[in-house]
């Protein structure tokens, strides 16, 4: 059952038309992923738990501000109505805004320098936990950047910013691989750089 909570969580986010359902999306897998996280409950598996909720939570936290301050400046959440309306609005609150977004998205997708919380917390969990978040947790995160990036803001003006956090998340995500005996390690920070 918690296999499905994820899957809607994450065809939610993958769904969504608008930003607070995107944010629901992510709340849905913040659950789902706290549980099978800590599936087997363990101390070093709550303790990774407890450090996940505790990043995604202030993740959420900002994105939830990003929303509020958007609604307030455009009068919609709506993505097809944000694309027309936030070119007219004052280029610091945009700017505001796209950087908030940037942040919470960036969180979660685990961009250097906000990646520090995913080496420790998925190697705790049971193998088949950790292959399911490879391949969707961190995923969804960089989605929900590509897609509020190219649609919201496609001016640009901090793609030069995004494509050095790129490259830094992939060299300092290979370098940490490199040093680590551990393989569930190997594989996290392969995660980071990927």
């Amino acid at each position: 059952p918690t296999y499905l909570i994820l899957s809607a969580g994450v065809s939610n986010a993958f769904l969504a038309g608008d930003l607070f359902n995107l944010y629901v999306g992510f709340e849905i897998l913040l659950a789902a992923s706290y549980v099978l996280l800590t599936l087997g409950g363990t101390g070093e598996r709550i303790r990774a738990g407890s450090i996940y909720v505790i990043v995604a939570l202030l993740s959420s936290i900002i994105f939830l501000v990003a929303i509020a301050i958007t609604y307030a400046a455009t009068g919609t959440i709506n993505l097809a109505q944000l694309a027309q309306r936030l070119p007219e609005i004052d280029p610091g609150v945009s700017l505001a805004i796209q950087a908030m977004l940037l942040l919470a998205f960036g969180i979660k997708a685990a961009i250097f320098p906000l990646s520090s919380w995913l080496p420790d917390s998925y190697p705790t969990a049971p193998a088949p936990v950790t292959a399911v978040f490879a391949g969707l947790l961190t995923k969804v995160g960089v989605y929900a950047i590509l897609r509020t990036q190219t649609l919201l803001f496609p001016e640009g003006r901090l793609d030069n910013v995004l494509m050095v956090l790129g490259i830094l998340t992939m060299v300092i995500g290979i370098l940490g691989a490199v040093t680590q005996n551990d393989i569930k390690r190997l594989l996290s920070f392969t995660l980071v750089s990927h």
